[in-house]
């Protein structure tokens, strides 16, 4: 047997066509004598019996990721730091972050256990958040860490620091500091700029601020940033990838960082960034405006 000997399978929970995939995933894995655990969310929604995601993570060699691009970025934290690697398929709506659709299902899991398919390794946002001088939490994001009101509606007010000096004041609904993966997600829809998902860069963008000259920073991948919260008239919070939210105080300081932790991701050659972005975010050209 060639390959990783210890799947995992991570799949979007309330869907059927995922639990349909991984059951015949699951079943054609083992008969080529692999041993294959799937998460407890999802195992509990098909009627078997399964693990936590962390314990998954810490054990799989490979984890199968089925859904869209939040069973991604669910799956990449889990795996962080982690010696296993991940395949992303699309049964969701965009995929942006999938390796390949559920039709290329199969070829995709002959290559990645092939070891056809190279692997790439993705650096995730660390947010650190302190509260009166003392670590309050700590957590990890593969796509973006987003400060913003919790109900959406009121304003914020933060100060600003990063390359060890005041930037300043800053009046917006949010901000969002992204990995270079999380460029093509919420930050590029805030007006940031699309990052080659190669590159050691943390792009920092405020979301609908109340100042013309507030715009995107990108910052060197061993930059950090320092965000103090003034206050608001709501609830502020600080969201990973817009899964694990942590509520924050005026005052607080949010301290944001391009972590060397890593999560190891297959990647498709046959699917470069240039082709994601054609096909999944509509990026296109004319040949007779240029003429």
């Amino acid at each position: 047997m060639t390959g990783p000997r210890r799947v995992g399978i991570l799949g979007h929970v309330g869907r059927l066509e995922v639990r349909r995939v991984a059951a015949r995933l699951a079943a054609g894995l083992q008969r080529q004598g692999r041993d294959v655990r799937l998460d407890e969310l999802l195992a509990a929604e098909m009627g078997r019996a399964g693990v936590p995601l962390g314990e998954l993570a810490r054990w799989c060699q490979l984890l199968i990721t089925l859904g869209g691009d939040g069973t991604v970025l669910a799956g990449a934290r889990a795996l962080a730091g982690r010696s296993g690697a991940m395949l992303s398929v699309n049964l969701g709506g965009l995929g942006f972050l999938a390796a390949a659709e559920s039709r290329e299902l199969v070829p995709a899991l002959r290559a990645t256990l092939a070891e056809r398919w190279p692997l790439v390794r993705r650096r995730l946002v660390g947010a650190a958040v302190h509260r009166r001088g003392r670590p309050l939490h700590r957590g990890l994001a593969m796509n973006d860490a987003v400060i913003k009101g919790a109900g959406g509606y009121a304003a914020i007010h933060l100060r600003l620091a990063a390359f060890g000096q005041d930037i300043g004041h800053l009046v917006a609904d949010g901000l969002i500091a992204a990995s270079a993966s999380g460029s093509t997600a919420y930050s590029l829809s805030a007006g940031g700029p699309l990052l080659a998902p190669d590159l050691q860069a943390l792009v920092v963008t405020p979301a609908c601020p109340h100042s013309l000259g507030s715009r995107s920073l990108v910052l060197a991948g061993d930059a950090e940033i320092r965000v103090r919260v003034i206050g608001s008239f709501d609830r502020t919070a600080l969201l990973l990838d817009g899964q694990d939210s942590i509520a924050l105080e005026p005052r607080d300081e949010v301290r944001i960082r391009l972590e060397r932790t890593t999560v190891r991701m297959v990647q498709n050659p046959a699917r470069p960034f240039v082709h994601a972005l054609q096909s999944k975010l509509g990026w296109q050209g004319s040949t007779r405006r240029s003429l």
